[in-house]
């Protein structure tokens, strides 16, 4: 008898595969498409997830996205991946993940030395680089180094390929292939 009440409730009707998702979901809730991951580290690199105050060892391929920081400390470097765009971090830097979401990539280097190599860049997305002094707007696929001084009140934005602009304080600047820039100061460029 319990063999013929399984078969009966087996020949109900049969379910559309993709009703099993949850019809009142909220879409802005599912996680991102777009994370970033880590490929390489060498020397002492530390992970802190978004809102945890414990730094921990980072870890080869963990997943990091919004909130998340990443220290590279002296004499240690890491390499991470967004799609096909990747990050290097130098010596002494300090990394934080602002927005990561399928439209926008905004980080904040508050020290140290970023490497920035952007493969592809589609229409409607951003990606930016935010300094103590300013923020730093990758225009177009390039090669882009970014440096902050110990105290953050310098910047030096390298474009080997690509462009990028510039904004700090009311001040904005176009900085493209084959130009190096140094900004200082908080409230405004000089």
């Amino acid at each position: 008898q319990d063999q013929g009440q399984a078969q009966d409730a087996y020949q109900g009707e049969p379910q559309d595969q993709g009703q099993l998702q949850d019809d009142n979901a909220d879409p802005s809730q599912d996680p991102p498409n777009r994370i970033a991951q880590l490929n390489y580290s060498s020397g002492s690199v530390s992970f802190q997830p978004g809102g945890e105050g414990d730094w921990v060892d980072a870890v080869l391929n963990r997943p990091l996205t919004t909130g998340d920081n990443l220290w590279a400390d002296k004499n240690s470097r890491a390499e991470l991946h967004i799609g096909s765009t990747a990050l290097r971090i130098g010596s002494e830097t300090s990394l934080t993940f602002l927005t990561l979401n399928d439209q926008t990539t905004q980080l904040r280097l508050s020290t140290g030395a970023l490497i920035v190599r952007v493969r592809h860049l589609d229409d409607g997305n951003s990606f930016e680089v935010d300094t103590p002094s300013l923020a730093f707007d990758i225009q177009n696929p390039g090669e882009y180094r970014i440096d902050v001084n110990p105290d953050g009140n310098e910047t030096l934005v390298t474009v080997w390929q690509g462009r990028g602009e510039v904004t700090g304080g009311e001040d904005s600047y176009d900085v493209v292939a084959n130009e190096q820039a140094r900004f200082t100061g908080t409230d405004q460029l000089d």
